[in-house]
């Protein structure tokens, strides 16, 4: 799991988690995406769950009925 507050600002993150979804991807016979359109996907997804008010997004990159998954949850913090 990987949490973005600005993954424009993250990109050591994004990297990496790019990395683990495309070695993920690879193992399981899944194409690769190219980083641009990750990265474009990470930033919308951010903005998007970031507009309903949540002030990170977690990203987990798991395997599931050997399929790739690739989920983003907005999380809020106590105040």
């Amino acid at each position: 799991v990987t949490a973005f507050t600005d993954p424009v600002r993250e990109m050591d993150k994004l990297h990496t988690l790019y990395d683990s979804l495309m070695d993920a991807r690879r193992q399981h016979g899944e194409e690769v995406v190219p980083f641009h359109k990750f990265a474009a996907l990470v930033k919308t997804q951010v903005t998007k769950l970031k507009a309903n008010g949540n002030e990170e997004v977690a990203f987990r990159v798991a395997v599931k009925d050997g399929k790739v998954a690739f989920t983003a949850k907005g999380l809020k913090h106590d105040k």
